[in-house]
């Protein structure tokens, strides 16, 4: 059976969205300069919440309720990641990484 990790690999990205990424990943790595790149760690380690994490259980909860209402998978879906990323943002600062920009 295909893991969700499969499943992503095997997604054709339109060539217009891939390359606008990997310009971002591009500018964000030069930008970064020797700092380690968050990208070449596994997605079980932090930043990435756990299955149980109650925020994460909250945001998909809100996600279902939201299409259920009538919302659009897809307005759901970018609602969904907006506040994802943002609380990642959030646990990185709490675990003390605080502001990267502060320590240039």
């Amino acid at each position: 059976m295909p893991t969700n990790d499969d499943r992503e690999r095997s997604i054709n990205i339109p060539t217009d969205m891939a390359n606008a990424v990997l310009a971002l990943k591009h500018r964000q790595d030069e930008q970064r300069g020797d700092w380690a790149n968050p990208r070449k760690s596994h997605m079980s380690e932090e930043p990435w919440p756990r299955q149980d994490d109650p925020v994460l259980e909250y945001l998909l909860y809100s996600f279902d309720a939201s299409v259920a209402a009538g919302t659009s998978v897809q307005d759901a879906a970018l609602q969904l990641a907006v506040h994802a990323w943002f609380e990642g943002g959030i646990a990185n600062y709490d675990r003390g990484q605080r502001d990267g920009r502060a320590a240039k």
